[in-house]
Parts: structure tokens; C-alpha cells; sequence
């Protein structure tokens, strides 16, 4: 069903660039590195209670196997009149850790040159500031809807495993849903040079696992009677990279790996008898068990006298892992975007694909439901000096305001 121009208009009206710079500074004020999300969980709950039409909760979850993390996602529904779909807006209001190298103060949100800068002002407290506007431009303009839109406000996503969305997944927080968009940056995520508006139609998976390396300590005068676990780890260091298939997708491009925490030989003058690393693979097909078969039978090829232990790492439930996914271009959300794109940006929307993880690993291929990433441009993000265009903002929200009205009236 076409969207009513006349309710779009009116809602549309109240998306005021100064307002939604003044919520993204209040976000960006607010300290909320993975697992110290209860502050801004707390802000965003207080100002969307404000709404009587949206419906907002606290869910809680506990991971006790590995981290022990006591977590909190904020949950936000507009309800709709029950005989439309249901619409997931997911994001997260964590960032990484403060890194150095800033010119500015990652705290303040200072505006300049049409730019807002700070940490996580692009990734991705701009995407969450979107959503909000969102949903209280359709409250305000009274709007309304066949279906819910879900919004769900989620807390690690940049730490290990995700588990705010994981466990959104898990306490059937995310049932019922029938599109997801995450407003992740899709434009400064892609391989090329795509900027906004950009789409992004999937994402390649990660899959992590630890390498632990046995030998035997001798003097290092003498290190024939020893078996040298760095000398090991070193040849299955090289046979990994010669040898490992990464793999190439059509859409997501090629697999690719990084080694890392590499460690070994830290005593004076000793063979050192043990050694480790961590293989980090980003993956374009089947899942984190295939990925290390596919490692262990490169090492057992190798003729070492070590003791070698693969291990994925721990995760905190069998489904907490990142697959890749990706989506059609003719699903019915893909088209609605790129309606909303040409409609009222006057731009036709790219699309690309994401370079590397997020809570979209989770949700597509674990609730089977259509899912993109669709945000805002900037840069610099994980790094000093982050910034988002606010513009781009403005018209994120625009857009998602579009797509609401268009896949839910």
C-alpha cells in the first residue's frame, strides 16, 4: 500500500536537525563502553517512557559461563492495530574503549563542518538516535500502524560474543518479527567506495579458535633435546596461510584471516616448551565447525613432534556465533528503502556488502527473517577523531520513517 503523504509529511516535519543533533550529543556524552551500558539504558528508557503509545521495558540477562556479565537491553514497541508484520529496528548503545590519539574530547560531541565527533557517534549512537526520532515522529504525528515496530535497544554488540541481541534471541524477545533493519554505518563498512545512501544485502561470518602449542624445555645451548613449541606454532603459522582455503562468495567476496595473541618463549635461554595464537577468520560460507575441520587437517598434514590443541573458543551458547548471511535485492524491505531513498531523498540507494560482523549475524540467519544494515555516513570508526555526517543522520531517519510507513499501513 503507498505511503500517505499526508501523515509521512506531518511525521517527517518533526524530524529537526537541531533536536536530533542535541539527542546524538546527549548520547555521545554518555560513557557506555561493552558491559557499562546501564547509564544510557537508563537515559534512552526514561525519555521513550515519555510516550504512552510506546511501550517500554527492561530485559535483563546473565552470561555466567564465560563472562559473567549481568546485561541490559532496552525494549520499546509501538503497537500497532495487529493485522500487519512486525518491524525489528535494532541497535546498540555500547562502543569500544576509548583509544588514544584524539584531538577532540570523545565526550563532548562537538559539532563542526557539518560533522558531529565522538565516540560512537557513528558506530552507532547516530543509528540509535534515528530509531528514537523514528518512532516519536509517528507517536507525535499520530500514525497508524497495521503492524509493531520493535525496537530493541541492545547492550554488547562490540564486545565478543553480542550478547545483548543473542539473548533478545534466547528469552524470545524477537519473536514475531517479520523485516529487521539495524542502522548500523553501511556505507563506511563496505569493501569499495560507496557512500550514502548505502545498503548493505549481507556479511560475511567469523569464526574464532585458539591454538595451544606442547613441545619440550631443554637449554637453549642445546636445543636438539628439546622440541620447540614457537618453532611449531611458526610452521603452522605458515602452513595455515599457504595452504587454507578461504573461500570466495558472489556477493560477500573473499574470506579472509588474521593471527593473532601470539605468544611463546618468554623465559631466558630455554626452548620454550609452549607457545599459542588465535586464528580470527571472517567467513562467506558453513559454520564455525567446518571452518576449524578445516584447520586441524592442514595441521595434522604437518610432520611436528609438539603436542597441538584447536580449539574454537568458548562461547557462551551453541548459536553464539556469527554466520554469514546475506538477502535478496527483491524482497519486499530492500525495495521499500530504496522507494524511500528515491521518494524523499531524490537519490537512488546503493547497495553493498558488510566487511565484517554485527548483530546481523545473529538475526538473519537465527530468526530467518529478512534483514539489512542501513545507516548513516562518517568515519573513523573504532579509532581517534570518530565522526558521523549529520545529514546523513536526518536522512537515515527519514528513510526508516518511510519503510515503517510503507511496510506496516
Amino acid at each position: 500500500m503507498p505511503v500517505n503523504g499526508k501523515d509521512f509529511d506531518k511525521a517527517a516535519a518533526l524530524v529537526q536537525r537541531g533536536d536530533l543533533v542535541k539527542l546524538l550529543r546527549e548520547l555521545v556524552n554518555i560513557k557506555s563502553p561493552f558491559f557499562e551500558e546501564g547509564e544510557i539504558i537508563d537515559f534512552l528508557r526514561g525519555r521513550m517512557s515519555y510516550y504512552n503509545r510506546l511501550e517500554t521495558k527492561i530485559h535483563r540477562y546473565e552470561e555466567p559461563k564465560i563472562t559473567g556479565f549481568k546485561g541490559e537491553n532496552l525494549i520499546v514497541r509501538l503497537k500497532g492495530s495487529g493485522s500487519g508484520p512486525q518491524l525489528l529496528v535494532n541497535g546498540h548503545v555500547d562502543t569500544v574503549p576509548l583509544c588514544d590519539g584524539w584531538t577532540v574530547d570523545p565526550y563532548e560531541g562537538i559539532e563542526k563542518d557539518g560533522r558531529l565527533y565522538g565516540l560512537g557517534s557513528l558506530d552507532m549512537k547516530a543509528g540509535v538516535a534515528a530509531s528514537v526520532f523514528m518512532l516519536e515522529a509517528l507517536v507525535e504525528a499520530g500514525v497508524e500502524l497495521k503492524g509493531d515496530i520493535l525496537f530493541t535497544a541492545v547492550s554488547d554488540e562490540e564486545g565478543p560474543y553480542g550478547l545483548g541481541t543473542h539473548y533478545a534471541i534466547v528469552d524470545g524477545i524477537t519473536d514475531g518479527s517479520d523485516f529487521c533493519i539495524i542502522p548500523e554505518p553501511s556505507g563506511p563498512f563496505a569493501p569499495g567506495s560507496e557512500k550514502f545512501p548505502c545498503l548493505a544485502l549481507g556479511s560475511r561470518g567469523t569464526a574464532v579458535y585458539h591454538v595451544k602449542v606442547r613441545g619440550k624445555s631443554a637449554h637453549g645451548a642445546t636445543p636438539e633435546k628439546g622440541i620447540n613449541a614457537v618453532e611449531d606454532a611458526a610452521r603452522i603459522i605458515t602452513a595455515v596461510m599457504d595452504n587454507l582455503d578461504l573461500g570466495e562468495h558472489p556477493q560477500l567476496g573473499k574470506g579472509t584471516m588474521c593471527i593473532t595473541n601470539l605468544r611463546g618463549g618468554e623465559k631466558y635461554l630455554l626452548v620454550p616448551e609452549e607457545a599459542s595464537f588465535t586464528i580470527y577468520r571472517h567467513t562467506v560460507e558453513g559454520d564455525a565447525d567446518r571452518a576449524l575441520k578445516e584447520v586441524k587437517e592442514i595441521v595434522d598434514s604437518i610432520d611436528l613432534q609438539s603436542e597441538v590443541d584447536i580449539k574454537l573458543r568458548d562461547l557462551p551458547h551453541p548459536d553464539a556465533y556469527f554466520l554469514p548471511w546475506t538477502i535478496e535485492e527483491n524482497t519486499p524491505l530492500v525495495q521499500s528503502l530504496k522507494r524511500g531513498s528515491a521518494e524523499v531523498l531524490g537519490k537512488e540507494m546503493q547497495t553493498t556488502y558488510f566487511r565484517s560482523e554485527s548483530d546481523a549475524n545473529h538475526i538473519a540467519p537465527r530468526l530467518k527473517i529478512p534483514t539489512v544494515l542501513f545507516g548513516p555516513d562518517g568515519a573513523n570508526f573504532h579509532s581517534a577523531d570518530e565522526y558521523v555526517e549529520i545529514d546523513t543522520v536526518v536522512d537515515t531517519t527519514l528513510v526508516m520513517l518511510y519503510t515503517a510507513m510503507d511496510l506496516l499501513s
